[in-house]
């Protein structure tokens, strides 16, 4: 009788889980370990801080997928955090804008600040964006604009631009 009911906790457990993985969509699962990787090969100017935070502009597509990937973790000797911001925010180390949030305002913000803004929507770059994530068949690519990298003072690792497409776009409206 224990056995039977561990046995059905176990496979009840166990399908909850499998149901919360697929309810973030692959695509977001990918650019979700992407935003992680990203922090990686990027250098911020040398303030003091106690984590690197990865804001979510808006609403969260990653579910809980990015929270969970990065729990533990540590880059540059420090913790990461990952947090979904209703209003832009300047404390933000990388600002993630899906699709659906207020792009244009979110970077406004992000204007002269240390912050590796990442998005997706066709003009991300234009805006002034920094990473620009793109579908390329089944898989998610990514570009960079440098001179917006610079224009935050952000360093990104030669490594890193070698994986990405280059842009500069020709109107940078930031």
């Amino acid at each position: 009788m224990i056995a039977r009911v561990i046995t059905t906790v176990v496979i009840a457990a166990t399908t909850i889980a499998i149901t919360r993985a697929q309810d973030v969509a692959l695509e977001y699962r990918v650019k979700a370990a992407y935003l992680y990787n990203f922090v990686k090969y990027v250098e911020w100017p040398g303030k003091a801080r106690s984590s690197i935070l990865i804001c979510i502009a808006g609403q969260n597509p990653f579910g809980d997928e990015l929270t969970l990937l990065i729990r533990n973790e540590r880059v540059h000797g420090l913790p990461l955090a990952a947090e979904v911001i209703l209003e832009p925010r300047a404390d933000c180390d990388v600002l993630f804008t899906p699709k659906t949030s207020n792009v244009p305002a979110y970077l406004r913000t992000a204007v002269g600040m240390p912050t590796l803004t990442v998005g997706e929507t066709d003009r991300f770059l234009e805006q002034g964006g920094i990473v620009r994530f793109v579908a390329a068949g089944r898989n998610v690519r990514f570009e960079i604009n440098p001179v917006a990298a610079d224009r935050a003072k952000l360093r990104i690792s030669s490594r890193l631009l070698q994986l990405a497409r280059i842009v500069e776009p020709e109107s940078d409206e930031r």
